[in-house]
């Protein structure tokens, strides 16, 4: 219970202000009615009109237009819950270097974009683009980021609080799931376990100073688009 507490008080005092305030602050999120919601083109939740909003960095998006957008995209066409894009090896191997050339950042905002045109919601091609905007003082551009990479964030770890299968966060992707573990604070450790029967999969964590040993992920998306297409591996 400790552990918990700590952890909520984290997020509440340092993470998520604009959340504290909001009585729906840990919510699993109504896949039905966020599907009736973004497919209806008079809803204030109209996916087209949310991703625009979203691709232009807006900084007026709502926390709830902000989980339409996340968990929305997994009625969109171009929807996929598999992360085997070549651009991530390419991107990891640039990042990887001691230090950065002016070819380095070019690489780095190239392959970041690619990777975002097949996921709008890769955390770690938004990092990567932070950190070239950073260096070349975009405060700009990099407000722009910043403020996607918030609504994701948002998005996911308002859902629970990830220390039970109970309370799992939502993800619609794997890789979101190893994504937000440094924004939580933790780092992966080597175990990936999926729950039988409840669309759940815990990762565990390396040492940290909550002593938190496990989080947990509901990817309910990710097993019903593999269910859909025959079974396969997630």
């Amino acid at each position: 219970m400790q552990k918990i507490t700590l952890l909520i008080a984290l997020f509440a005092l340092t993470i998520l202000p604009g959340y504290t305030q909001d009585e729906d602050f840990f919510k699993a999120p109504d896949y039905r009615q966020i599907e009736r919601n973004v497919k209806e083109p008079t809803s204030s939740y109209y996916y087209p009109k949310l991703l625009e909003k979203y691709l232009n960095g807006a900084a007026t998006m709502t926390p709830e237009e902000g989980r339409h957008l996340y968990f929305g995209y997994v009625y969109q066409p171009d929807y996929l819950p598999t992360d085997t894009s070549s651009y991530n090896k390419r991107l990891a191997d640039v990042l990887d270097s001691q230090s950065f050339s002016t070819d380095d950042y070019a690489a780095i905002l190239q392959y970041s974009e690619a990777l975002l045109k097949e996921d709008p919601f890769n955390l770690r091609a938004l990092n990567a683009r932070l950190l070239v905007y950073a260096q070349q003082n975009d405060s700009e551009a990099y407000k722009r980021v910043a403020r996607k990479r918030r609504i994701v964030q948002d998005a996911i770890i308002g859902t629970g609080d990830g220390m039970s299968e109970k309370t799992p966060f939502y993800v619609i992707k794997v890789a979101h799931e190893y994504d937000i573990l440094p924004f939580l604070g933790f780092s992966f450790g080597g175990e990936d376990k999926i729950l039988k029967g409840n669309k759940v999969n815990f990762l565990s964590l390396g040492q940290n100073r909550f002593g938190v040993e496990r989080v947990y992920f509901n990817i309910k998306p990710v097993f019903e688009h593999v269910s859909a297409r025959g079974g396969g591996k997630l």
